[in-house]
């Protein structure tokens, strides 16, 4: 942290490599802005404006052990590894889990009595007996004695 006194009084702060280093390394282990400031004695915004590519770096460099921490465990047999697979898929690839089925909803009471009165017997043994008779044959065709 190198500063001089600029005019009016404040403090002009003046980026060194060793603070580069410093806040990647910081951004690498996921800590926040404000608290790397706080490291460096400065505020965010000048973390911000002299270090943008020391803390998209930092982020990356994190991004890159996570991603390859995950594959690794994910090669594995177990059920961590299923998990960790499930979460590389739908993290990275845009994966999804399919959403079940719907259930379908139970009938209501006046809703049960219409399809009843609609199929009266259906299921049962005695439906048979409420199917209407067949039609009768046309007049002067052939008929046996069984009505066929």
């Amino acid at each position: 942290m190198s500063q001089e006194i600029a005019p009016g009084g404040r403090p002009a702060y003046r980026p060194s490599e060793k603070d580069g280093r410093i806040v990647e390394m910081l951004a690498g282990w996921s800590m926040q802005q404000d608290r790397i400031a706080q490291v460096l004695g400065i505020d965010p915004k000048t973390v911000r404006k002299h270090y943008r590519h020391a803390l998209d770096a930092g982020a990356a460099k994190l991004e890159a052990q996570l991603a390859h921490n995950l594959l690794r465990i994910a090669q594995g047999k177990d059920r961590q590894a299923l998990i960790a697979t499930i979460f590389a898929l739908k993290s990275r690839f845009g994966w999804i889990e399919a959403a079940p089925e719907p259930k379908p909803r139970p009938l209501g009471k006046k809703e049960a009595a219409r399809l009843a009165a609609e199929n009266p017997g259906r299921g049962s043994s005695w439906g048979d007996l409420l199917k209407p008779p067949p039609p009768p044959p046309p007049p002067g065709a052939y008929c046996d004695r069984m009505g066929h």
